[in-house]
């Protein structure tokens, strides 16, 4: 399998990946002073999200971003396109499940799966 590293411009807090009729959107979002989570929700165009992922705690922001980059390109790998202009519409969701994440954790090493094709029931 070929892993794709996807290339923005500037910041990336937010990004939408659209395949057939599904959507990916990941989000950086802060969980504490200078950390921060990974939080990476897929479902139907127009619907709830089916599946969540959280990662982190991420010391760095620069690490959080560079993780995000990671699982867009693997996604752009499985012909996910990013739609940089696209709304997020599962903000709110990804912050709630961000504060999840226990701050006090240990820094995650960035390592990530994430395959929105697979089915696996929110829990």
């Amino acid at each position: 399998m070929k892993l794709h590293y996807f290339h923005g411009r500037g910041p990336l807090r937010a990004l939408v990946m659209i395949r057939d009729q599904r959507r990916v959107e990941l989000f950086i979002k802060p969980i504490g002073e200078e950390t921060w989570a990974l939080v990476a929700l897929s479902g139907a165009m127009g619907g709830q999200p089916e599946k969540h992922r959280c990662q982190g705690p991420y010391r760095s922001i620069a690490r959080a971003e560079g993780v995000l980059r990671s699982i867009a390109g693997a996604l752009m790998g499985q012909d996910y396109q990013p739609q940089p202009h696209d709304y997020v519409v599962w903000s709110v969701m990804a912050q709630r499940l961000a504060r999840t994440i226990r701050v006090d954790r240990n820094s995650s090493a960035g390592d990530f799966h994430f395959d929105p094709d697979q089915y696996e029931p929110i829990g």
